[in-house]
């Protein structure tokens, strides 16, 4: 794997005017396998079992399918680990919360903002940057 900035969809590029055939030409956007519900596995503890069936609504209307299963399923058990810390008595844990915090922004579930997506807009073309001190 190379290193470096994630790809970015060529769809995407064409709009904000930075699409370059010599580089962008093999690149595409990853293909949806599937458009059915995640899958809840059978490995899952019975804590985390309730997490799924608590928050799989919310998870599917943000658009999750069968190929995130796995993803829920650890956002389950990690909640449910930091779930019975709480109960316990426990002193709420940082890496626990940062970590649920990046697994709901994954799935969409984090707020408003996990939910947005950067896209241009077709109408307008990108001819100055946003950045510049001066128009152009």
């Amino acid at each position: 794997m190379q290193r470096g900035r994630k790809l970015t969809s060529p769809d995407r590029k064409k709009m904000a005017g930075t699409y370059k055939v010599s580089v962008d030409a093999k690149t595409a956007p990853l293909a949806v396998v599937s458009n059915d519900n995640p899958i809840c596995p059978d490995w899952l503890p019975d804590e985390a079992k309730a997490i799924w069936q608590a928050d799989i609504a919310r998870i599917i209307a943000t658009g999750a399918n069968s190929v995130d299963s796995s993803m829920v399923a650890l956002y389950a058990v990690t909640m449910s680990n930091f779930v019975e810390a709480v109960k316990a008595g426990a002193p709420p844990n940082a890496a626990f919360r940062s970590e649920l915090r990046k697994q709901m922004e994954l799935l969409g579930i984090a707020g408003a903002k996990s939910r947005l997506a950067k896209i241009g807009q077709p109408d307008v073309p990108a001819t100055y940057s946003p950045f510049s001190v001066r128009p152009n």
